[in-house]
């Protein structure tokens, strides 16, 4: 073998190790691209608009999610629901808890309302303006947990979604 094949052929085998490494890279990134964009699209492709007059069913309950609410099946017993700003997101589970024991652990005061559907609601603001709620039968199980977190954009007030809260409680049904 003459002075130059050998120089050739180590110039060869160093392109074949940096295009490997080049490959590796490049295959690492995507895959990280894919462990990032993949969760998200699941989860979206299992949303849905609600209608707002259609109910959800929730275990032995069900829930007419105000309209244009996107919804998200967790379980057959839970679901994830977000206002259309995604300010408002709130889970909701059927248990088998009176609504009084939902919020039992939760600090703060208790508060306790009959809806228009003849449920009752007793639940605790939380101070970060989120709510934990039970609706239910007053002294009866099974009840909806309602877990309601609030995250407004900057300058708006947690408050301002008081009334979003109520329309989905309001939509539960036994």
């Amino acid at each position: 073998m003459t002075e130059d094949a050998r120089v050739g052929s180590a110039a060869r085998r160093w392109e074949i190790a940096l295009a490997c490494a080049a490959a590796a890279l490049v295959l690492a990134a995507v895959s990280v691209a894919a462990l990032v964009a993949v969760p998200p699209t699941i989860a979206n492709l299992s949303s849905e608009v609600s209608d707002g007059s259609d109910p959800t069913d929730l275990g032995d309950a069900s829930v007419i999610v105000p309209a244009d609410w996107v919804v998200t099946r967790d379980s057959e017993d839970a679901i994830t629901v977000r206002t259309p700003d995604g300010a408002l997101r709130a889970s909701l589970e059927s248990v088998d808890e009176k609504p009084g024991d939902v919020v039992a652990a939760t600090a703060g005061p208790l508060r306790s309302e009959l809806l228009a559907s003849g449920l009752t609601a007793v639940h605790v603001d939380l101070d970060d303006g989120g709510v934990v709620a039970g609706v239910g039968e007053p002294d009866a199980a099974p009840s909806v947990r309602v877990t309601v977190q609030v995250s407004p954009a900057d300058g708006d007030e947690p408050a301002a979604y008081r009334s979003a809260i109520g329309d989905l409680l309001e939509g539960i049904r036994r």
